[in-house]
Formats: structure tokens, C-alpha cells, sequence
């Protein structure tokens, strides 16, 4: 029940911006007043406060015991996400937003960072994998019923925030207390070192963001601009991709037992081959192929990124590391759009397809650069 209890954090976290997507229309219609951008600022707001404060949580992670700072991210999550549905005008919709973001932002390193003060070694790496299938399983669950819920009224559709009850629950009766470690203080060289190999591994993280939220921000567009399918056909697409990185993270412990170093440059492939594909073959079934493989690879990539910058906090909570990756997670989700729509046109032209073919570029270079620093270490054993 631990293990059950601490994935459930996860429930709440990556996709907790989006969760309220299929409302935005009814939302903007409803305020009349305010223009579509402000509207569409419900998605986005929450970002601008989680960077900041998963910094904070970092801190705070080796001085305040992590189950009442859990306690305090659930209660920012189901005010700041439940209380959306009370407002009564744009501006004190995008504040509640920002509350909201102060939960996630508090959630979000200690979803990963506990895992990583419980367990090591391959038992932390497969809960890690568990930890992304259940961030990937609370992203479905919330888009499906706030899809229903926004059927009824957008009201209803905030309502989906009031599952961080339950996850209040599981971490009241079944999270063991958990006062911080002492601190063995080191030099001021090797915390320098440290910072460097955190901002290593967020950087990492803010180019698969930026990679992988090109597909959500961009398919209703190709779909349409290629006459595959409608808004459903895109919702559809997702739910795919989604499902794939669930069960994807539900096999990574066992995935990397059996393939080890060769996991990063491998699932880096297949990153590059699903994006190939939906440049140089848009219709249906190569789409859903596609996003499965994109998918699988991200189910690969996210736990692996958490797992590598938690074996580097030694000494220190692993919620240290983990609060640095996070920021790095929510500003790639922001900078996608503007990042790959200039970059692709600079390389090969404007358009959605070239957006995706200079991503398989960029991920089959990445993937040939993890083999080849693969196969050198394996020359130095």
C-alpha cells in the first residue's frame, strides 16, 4: 500500500494544466469579454507558478518532513483546480489557475523524489516506470471525464481536481512519516558538481517536452490540414499515444534489466522512427502506429531522465534532483510551440510534417550519439 500510495501523487501531475482542455471552447464562450488567448490561458497558466516553486520544493525537501509537504500540494491542487469552476470572471479563473500551479509545482519533484529516498537500484527503476504509467494513466482518466463533465457545463469539468481527495486518502493512512535525513555537508566543489549534473539531466528533459509536446499541440492541425479526421479522430490519436507510455512504464523496470545502457539510444530510435513516419506518411494507420511507437518511447525516456538524475543527489533528498528536472519539464512544455515551429522552418520550411521530420533528424542524431557513447564505455569495461 506505500508503493500504491506514492504512485498516487503521480495521478495528479504532468497532464493537471490540460486536464480541463475539452471545456476551453465553452469557457471562452462564456466570458464573451475576454479575448481567446486569455481563454486559452487556462491550460497554460499553471506552468508560469510549478517552475518556481518545484525549485522551492527542492529546498524545502531536506527541512520539512515530505508528508506534510504532499499534504500542502493537495490542498494548493484541489483549491487552486476545483475552485476554477466557482469563477466569475477571466482574471479570477487564471489566479485559481496559478494556485493550482502551486500544488503541482509542490507534487511534482516529491512524486519522483520519494521513490528515490525509498528504494534503489532496480527496485527504484521499475517504480519509477510505475510512477510515469500512473502520471500517464491520471492524464487519461482526467481527459476522459472532464470531457463527460464538460458535457454538463465547463463547471462540472473542474470537478475532476477533487480525485486529489482520494490521493489525500491513500497518503493520510498508508505514507509512512518521513523526516528529512540529516544533510552530510559537503564541498562547495562537489555541490557545484552536483547542480551541473542536475541541470544536465533537465536539460535533457526540456528537449524530450519539447519534442513530444509538439504532437499534442499540433495534431488537430495536421489532422485537419491532411483530411484525416476530426477533433474526435485527434482525441482518439491521443488516447493511443497515451496508453502506449502507460503500459510502456509499466514494463520499464524489466526493459532495462534486459537491455541495460542500450535502453536510451534504443528507444531514441524508436522516437525518430515515429516521427519520420508521420512526416512522410499522414493517414490513419501510420498515424496510430506512429504515435504508439511515440508513445512507447516517451514511456522509456521520462523514467529514465528521473531514474539518472536521482543516482546523482547522493547525500541529499532525492527530491533535490528531481525539483530541478521538473522546472526544466514545465518550461519545455511552454517553449514547444515557438522552439520547433521556428526551428523546423529554418531547416526545412514551414509546416507541421517539417516539424516532425526535423524531429526524427534531431532524435536519430541523439540516439547514434547515445550508441556510440555506449559501445565506448562498454570498451573501457
Amino acid at each position: 500500500m506505500i508503493r500504491l500510495a506514492i504512485l498516487s501523487i503521480s495521478l495528479l501531475t504532468v497532464m493537471s494544466g490540460a486536464a480541463v482542455a475539452p471545456a476551453v471552447a465553452d469557457i471562452i464562450a462564456y466570458f464573451p469579454n475576454s479575448s481567446d488567448m486569455l481563454g486559452k490561458m487556462v491550460l497554460t497558466t499553471p506552468a508560469l507558478t510549478i517552475i518556481p516553486v518545484a525549485l522551492v520544493t527542492g529546498l524545502l525537501s531536506s527541512r520539512i518532513s515530505r508528508k506534510h509537504l504532499v499534504y500542502t500540494g493537495i490542498f494548493f491542487y484541489i483549491l487552486g483546480g476545483a475552485g476554477g469552476g466557482l469563477a466569475t470572471s477571466i482574471p479570477f479563473l487564471l489566479s485559481m489557475r496559478a494556485v493550482l500551479g502551486i500544488g503541482v509545482g509542490i507534487l511534482m519533484p516529491l512524486s519522483t523524489g520519494i521513490i528515490a529516498d525509498i528504494w534503489s537500484g532496480e527496485e527504484k527503476a521499475r517504480t519509477m516506470g510505475l510512477a510515469s504509467a500512473a502520471s500517464n494513466l491520471g492524464g487519461f482518466i482526467a481527459m476522459l471525464l472532464s470531457g463527460l463533465l464538460a458535457a454538463v457545463s465547463w463547471r462540472a469539468s473542474f470537478l475532476i481536481y477533487l480525485l486529489g481527495i482520494a490521493v489525500w486518502v491513500l497518503i493520510f493512512f498508508f505514507l509512512p512519516e518521513n523526516r528529512p535525513t540529516a544533510i552530510v555537508k559537503s564541498n562547495s566543489t562537489k555541490g557545484a558538481g552536483q547542480l551541473v549534473s542536475y541541470i544536465r539531466w533537465g536539460i535533457g528533459m526540456f528537449l524530450l517536452m519539447i519534442a513530444f509536446y509538439s504532437i499534442p499541440v499540433n495534431i488537430a492541425i495536421y489532422l485537419q490540414n491532411h483530411h484525416i479526421g476530426d477533433s474526435r479522430m485527434a482525441g482518439a490519436a491521443m488516447a493511443v499515444m497515451t496508453a502506449a507510455s502507460f503500459l510502456t512504464g509499466l514494463a520499464y523496470g524489466n526493459l532495462k534489466t534486459v537491455l541495460r545502457g542500450w535502453l536510451p539510444s534504443l528507444s531514441l530510435a524508436v522516437f525518430a522512427i515515429s516521427y519520420y513516419g508521420l512526416s512522410a506518411f499522414p493517414s490513419v494507420l501510420p498515424l496510430f502506429c506512429c504515435l504508439m511507437l511515440n508513445g512507447m518511447a516517451f514511456g522509456i525516456l521520462v523514467p529514465s531522465i528521473m531514474d539518472g538524475v536521482t543516482k546523482t543527489a547522493e547525500h541529499t533528498s532525492g527530491t533535490a534532483g528531481t525539483s530541478v528536472v521538473t522546472s526544466f519539464l514545465f518550461a519545455g512544455q511552454f517553449a514547444s510551440p515557438l522552439i520547433m515551429s521556428e526551428t523546423s522552418a529554418l531547416i526545412f520550411g514551414p509546416g507541421i510534417s517539417n516539424i516532425y521530420l526535423t524531429l526524427a533528424f534531431g532524435a536519430g542524431l541523439t540516439g547514434a550519439l547515445a550508441f556510440v557513447l555506449r559501445i565506448t564505455a562498454s570498451k573501457r569495461v
